[in-house]
């Protein structure tokens, strides 16, 4: 992932965005310092092939934690790019993001992505 693609990327959350802006890589771990409570993120595996696209509105720790918890999914999860959003974007927003980040980059393991609904 170059920052150019970082940036494209973290374009989809537009004001949501949090001022400390995208980072990463970071190594996956529930230990990584982020400000943000609403993020979303890209977890590439050793080849750097990004796996998986998620989010959370509890914080990085706890959801890390939570994913952590399956071994057998997260085995060869490596590294991290983390799309921080505004405290105030709500859920329905930060499922919105994700899955428009998602639609854009075709993560190879994740089961499922959020719908991206069309406000009329």
């Amino acid at each position: 992932m170059t920052p150019v693609r970082l940036a494209s990327l973290a374009a989809y959350a537009g004001d949501k965005l949090h001022p400390d802006g995208p980072s990463g890589p970071l190594p996956f771990s529930p230990h990584i310092s982020v400000s943000a409570r609403n993020v979303v993120y890209l977890v590439c595996g050793w080849s750097g092939r990004i796996l998986y696209v998620g989010s959370t509105t509890v914080g990085v720790r706890t959801r890390f934690s939570q994913h952590l918890a399956s071994l057998t999914k997260t085995l060869d999860w490596a590294s991290v790019y983390i799309i921080p959003l505004t405290d105030g974007t709500s859920e329905r927003d930060v499922r919105r993001i994700e899955g428009r980040i998602g639609l854009a980059v075709g993560p190879e393991r994740n089961k499922a992505l959020p719908r991206i609904a069309v406000d009329c």
